[in-house]
């Protein structure tokens, strides 16, 4: 068992999980898609309730999201370089970079937020950014220009779950101190 060098806390390798541990990572796989149990998993599978939590929320954020799967792309890769999450910010440039999302999107996302075309996507990103940075100063005017660009009310509360989904994230990595798996370095050649 491998521990966190800032934390302590250890992580449950794969090979070493039994019972309801390993059941719960073969289902955080399954609705992560992934071929590996990420750190994030390993690291709160010390608390079976925690890892269930998560892996319930992660499988039921994924099986009923309705916004297209690049923009929650965008908007799960912009909130982690905002708030300098290295853990998700990397898995969030892997998982753009999986569906298609070019070179030049990635760097507005994590750089210029305000130059993103179409309007309608930038508006989506600046609204989500806002939640995640600033929820309490949300305004009518900002609910009013995501709703501008088209955004049904429906539209609009995915979008803050996406949020709240991306900041929850955030948190078990910057909090537990998560180092970067070591697939996910390797497939971005890093």
């Amino acid at each position: 068992m491998y521990q966190l060098p800032v934390s302590g806390l250890p992580l449950i390798e794969e090979d070493e999980a039994t019972g309801e541990i390993a059941t719960l990572f073969a289902e955080g796989k399954r609705a992560l898609d992934a071929s590996f149990v990420p750190n994030m998993m390993k690291a709160v599978a010390i608390s079976i309730p925690a890892l269930t939590m998560c892996v319930d929320i992660f499988r039921t954020f994924y099986q009923n999201l309705t916004l297209p799967q690049t923009l929650v792309a965008m908007i799960s890769y912009c909130i982690p370089m905002a708030k300098n999450c290295t853990y998700c910010a990397v898995n969030g440039e892997l998982h753009c970079r999986s569906i298609g999302i070019d070179e030049e999107t990635l760097e507005k996302l994590a750089r210029d937020v305000d130059s993103i075309n179409p309007l309608r996507v930038r508006a989506i990103i600046q609204f989500a950014l806002k939640c995640a940075l600033d929820p309490q100063g949300l305004v009518a005017d900002d609910y009013d220009q995501v709703r501008d660009q088209g955004v049904s009310d429906e539209e609009l509360v995915e979008i803050i779950v996406i949020v709240a989904v991306a900041n929850l994230a955030d948190t078990l990595a910057d909090a537990l101190k998560i180092e970067v798996d070591a697939p996910v370095l390797e497939a971005l050649g890093k």
